[in-house]
């Protein structure tokens, strides 16, 4: 009597028909517009989360060690640089730096601002892809008058007002007794050059000095070995190697754990925004369900004649599930492709500007996932399944004979 599948096509005939009631028609366009918009900013949010952590992931990467090994003793060096040929394979070795770091004050003017001074090599250090700018000139690197050169960062330049070849004061917080009480070592320094990271933090109070130099002109107490990973993420598992081989007054660290609590936060963000805006999609879903009761009592004459020909209660809820599978796909088909079409635009054409002082990057970074829009898609469609039941359900309740009886 009936062809396969001739429920969805009275289903689409319901849905689509020219002939409904108006105000019936106005909320399901309602409706779907709802759903549209709660998929599509659900994309768009996600996908910006995603693109912070990258982005936040990318600038650790290339501009802190993956592993960095502390020790004071200077002789230690040899050993530890045996320690890790043996246990880390040199094909997952990118590079090792031999480092060291002093914090004090950098002053000029009068103007005093607290730093880090990192002594490293700075021929490896442009190479790094972190840095948008690395320049310096290589007459002031080694200038006649034997001053300490360093290379600082564009904030801090612009905050004591810098200019190539000027000098500067450094107070170091490490420094000598005497009788009268301790005295803090200061050191001139010669600028000999600028970096640029977009990391406020790192621009206004990093410095750095050719390791070679500062060792001549300090006598320091840290020393580190940074080693940089061609796959960042076996870190962890390269530290539980060395930790078994280090003896005492040696440490150890990966950047997962400095970095522990941002991807922490970042992660829980991302679980928080998804099941806020998730719970949007449900209150959008509650128009589906109200314009799917409003239908159903519109097409109350049309179910009553369709089960006097022998239809089943079975079919009938199939064709009014149908019904909101459709409005339900339809927004949150619209949704996807307006969240996908927005986060083109953004990751295209960098738009939003993102304060500096507070963010590692300039401008908001979008990165949408195939994975990401599987899940949002998975999820929607559920939900709509659940929503869909209920009016389904109903219209499969009804009562051909009271319909036909009262009209």
């Amino acid at each position: 009597m009936f062809n396969f599948g001739w429920e969805l096509w009275i289903a689409l005939r319901y849905v689509f028909s020219s002939k409904r009631e108006k105000f019936t028609g106005i909320i399901s366009l309602i409706a779907i517009i709802g759903v549209a918009l709660s998929v599509g900013a659900l994309t768009v949010v996600n996908s910006v989360i995603t693109g912070f952590k990258e982005a936040v992931s990318e600038k650790i990467l290339s501009l802190n060690p993956h592993l960095s090994i502390t020790f004071r003793n200077p002789e230690y060096e040899k050993r530890i640089t045996e320690i890790i040929k043996k246990e880390i394979p040199s094909k997952e070795i990118k590079s090792i730096q031999r480092v060291s770091t002093l914090q004090g004050l950098i002053i000029f003017s009068g103007q005093p601002v607290g730093i880090i001074l990192k002594a490293t090599n700075l021929q490896e250090l442009q190479k790094e892809k972190g840095f948008k700018k690395f320049e310096f000139n290589p007459l002031y690197l080694n200038n006649k008058e034997k001053v300490l050169p360093v290379i600082i960062g564009e904030k801090l330049r612009e905050r004591l007002g810098l200019g190539l070849g000027e000098k500067v004061k450094f107070m170091s917080a490490e420094g000598f007794y005497t009788p009268f009480g301790f005295f803090p070592k200061v050191i001139t320094f010669i600028v000999a050059g600028t970096f640029q990271t977009g990391i406020y933090d790192y621009d206004l109070n990093l410095v750095f000095v050719p390791f070679d130099a500062f060792s001549q002109k300090f006598n320091p107490s840290n020393y580190s070995l940074e080693i940089k990973l061609k796959d960042p993420f076996k870190s962890h598992q390269f530290k539980t190697r060395l930790l078994s081989h280090l003896g005492f007054g040696i440490t150890i660290f990966d950047w997962q754990e400095w970095n522990r609590n941002l991807f922490a936060a970042l992660k829980m963000e991302k679980l928080g925004l998804f099941v806020v805006l998730t719970l949007m999609i449900i209150v959008s879903l509650f128009t589906i369900i109200a314009a799917m009761i409003m239908l159903v009592t519109e097409k109350k004459m049309d179910i009553a004649i369709l089960r006097a020909l022998g239809v089943s209660s079975h079919s009938i809820l199939k064709i009014f599930f149908f019904c909101g599978l459709i409005l339900s796909l339809t927004g949150v088909i619209f949704g996807l492709m307006l969240g996908s079409f927005l986060c083109a635009v953004l990751s295209h054409y960098p738009i939003i500007k993102l304060p500096s002082e507070v963010y590692p990057v300039e401008y908001m970074p979008v990165k949408l996932k195939v994975l990401d829009v599987f899940v949002i898609s998975v999820v929607a469609v559920f939900i709509s399944i659940l929503a869909c039941i209920y009016p389904a359900k109903k219209a499969s309740e009804i009562i051909p004979a009271e319909i036909l009886r009262h009209g």
